[in-house]
């Protein structure tokens, strides 16, 4: 069986990330994760939050490639023959902070905000409510080729990539997908798991690795993967920033009148941490 969306294995994610590009991402990670505002000292760990602009950036960095611009196209950088979308997805840990069977946080392939090109006379709640899932489907199939075949021809490449990067706390995990997107004429709706809200599409992914359906409210192709699964088949790079929040009170140190001597220490424990 071939799928839309296939796991790239450790070999091919280092085709990509050679030493030198682990070595950039492991320092715009601890970079990222040492700034992050400080915690009152009775207050509970907080996510750790990265703008997506700066993520597609430390990927221009560290893989020597080109930044397409935001909203341009539905991929982020372009390098030799190839295009990639780049995110980062939030990962369910328990109080051990080891990944659980959860599901990932879900991320957008493919959006329709207006209700165009549904058909005559046709808006995707309409077709929702009347159950015509397979033509919704038929629908998003053509806009999924649309949306990469425009890319395709006007960047000039040949293969699309997703590059993801999984947060588990401080730990990060970093996997990849191809993007075939002939085999979406393998792809079938799961009637058993579809409801009135949404649709369940089989064969997109492997379901071990994820699972893709339609939102009805958000109007919107969604991707969540299982992260678990990805470590434990060994098919991620994995990053382990051990940066420990920092836990103060910023106002008392500013009234203190400490503050100086405050930042100057925290400048060279990012050295340190660097």
């Amino acid at each position: 069986m071939s799928f839309v969306l296939t796991p790239l294995t450790t070999d091919e994610l280092k085709s990509f990330f050679d030493k030198t590009a682990i070595t950039a991402i492991e320092y715009f990670l601890k970079k990222a994760c040492y700034i992050q505002p400080e915690l009152l000292p009775d207050q509970k760990i907080l996510p750790i939050q990265i703008p997506k602009e700066h993520i597609e950036q430390w990927f221009v960095q560290a893989l020597g490639v080109r930044p397409v611009g935001a909203g341009s196209y539905p991929i982020d950088i372009v390098g030799n023959n190839w295009g990639a979308d780049v995110k980062m997805l939030s990962c369910k840990i328990a109080i051990d902070g080891k990944l659980t069977n959860s599901d990932s946080g879900e991320t957008s392939l493919a959006q329709k905000f207006s209700d165009d090109n549904f058909g005559e006379n046709n808006t995707l709640d309409e077709l929702f409510n009347s159950g015509q899932q397979n033509t919704i489907w038929d629908y998003w199939k053509t806009f999924l080729i649309n949306k990469y075949e425009k890319a395709k021809q006007e960047l000039k490449i040949n293969n699309i990539y997703y590059f993801i990067l999984l947060r588990a706390g401080s730990i990060f995990h970093l996997c990849g997908l191809s993007v075939d997107l002939n085999c979406l004429k393998e792809t079938i709706i799961s009637k058993s798991r579809s409801t009135g809200n949404s649709i369940w599409i089989d064969n997109f992914i492997e379901n071990s690795f994820g699972h893709v359906k339609i939102y009805k409210a958000k109007k919107r192709l969604e991707l969540r993967l299982k992260p678990k699964h990805w470590v434990q088949s060994n098919q991620v790079l994995t990053f382990e920033t051990s940066v420990v929040p920092i836990k103060t009170s910023i106002r008392s140190i500013i009234i203190a009148n400490e503050f100086e001597t405050y930042i100057k220490d925290s400048s060279n424990k990012i050295l340190d941490i660097i």
